[in-house]
C-alpha cells in the first residue's frame, strides 16, 4: 500500500467512526407529546421523519465507507468495478470511497438519467 492509499485509508477510516459516533446520537428520534395541540403533534412528527431520513442517509454513507475499506483487504481499492482498470489517483483522494473510474461513473450516469 502507499502513501496515497494508506491517507485514503485513514480518511474513510476516520469518516467511517465519525459516522458511527454520529448515528449513535440520531438514534435517539424525539417523540410527539401527548396531549399536546394538533400543530405540537404535526412538529413532532415532521423532527421524527428528519431524524429518520439523517439516520438513512448516515447508514447509506456508512455502508459505502465500509464498502472502501473492504475493497482494501481483497486488494481492490482503486481498481473500478465495471471495468476492472485503475482509478486515478486524483479522484480516489477527491472521493476516497468511489468504486469506478471517470469513464464509467459517466456511463451509468447516462445509463441511469
Amino acid at each position: 500500500m502507499n502513501t496515497a492509499e494508506s491517507e485514503n485509508k485513514r480518511l474513510l477510516e476516520a469518516e467511517l467512526d465519525d459516522l458511527v459516533a454520529r448515528l449513535q446520537g440520531e438514534a435517539r428520534v424525539p417523540g410527539a407529546s401527548v396531549g399536546s395541540d394538533f400543530l405540537d403533534v404535526a412538529q413532532g412528527i415532521e423532527r421524527q421523519e428528519q431524524a429518520r431520513l439523517t439516520v438513512l442517509r448516515l447508514t447509506e454513507r456508512a455502508k459505502r465507507l465500509q464498502t472502501a475499506l473492504n475493497r482494501f483487504s481483497t486488494g481492490e481499492y482503486g481498481v473500478c468495478s465495471e471495468c476492472r482498470t485503475a482509478i486515478s489517483p486524483r479522484r480516489l483522494h477527491a472521493i476516497p470511497d468511489v468504486t469506478t473510474c471517470v469513464a464509467c461513473q459517466e456511463r451509468l450516469e447516462r445509463k441511469a438519467g
